[in-house]
């Protein structure tokens, strides 16, 4: 009987204690997985926020080189226009000499 009551001494204090701290430790526990998922979630944003802020610097580049281009191609339709013009009006010089050349002889 004695060693019974050792046993419960000893086991009972210890199922109270550990059933009190369960009870009493939940809350706690439920704030600390809350701020750890607030935290992953600052974390995540964080990352995405990076890669959308990459991804709208190379857009803005990308629109920058495609802009250059733009310039550089209607620079050079401009003067390919100015060439065929230039080109026409020596044909059509061209032209009057050969007539020119052809009444003559």
């Amino acid at each position: 009987m004695d060693t019974l009551l050792e046993i419960l001494v000893i086991v009972v204090p210890a199922i109270v204690t550990g059933f009190l701290g369960w009870i009493f430790g939940r809350p706690k526990e439920k704030i600390e997985v809350k701020s750890m998922d607030i935290d992953n979630e600052v974390k995540s944003a964080s990352f995405y926020r990076n890669l959308l802020d990459d991804a709208s610097k190379r857009l803005k580049e990308a629109i920058k080189a495609i802009e250059e281009r733009d310039v550089r191609i209607r620079l050079r339709d401009e003067k390919i226009e100015q060439l065929i013009e230039e080109m026409e009006k020596l044909t059509d010089e061209l032209r009057k000499y050969k007539q020119l050349n052809g009444k003559k002889a």
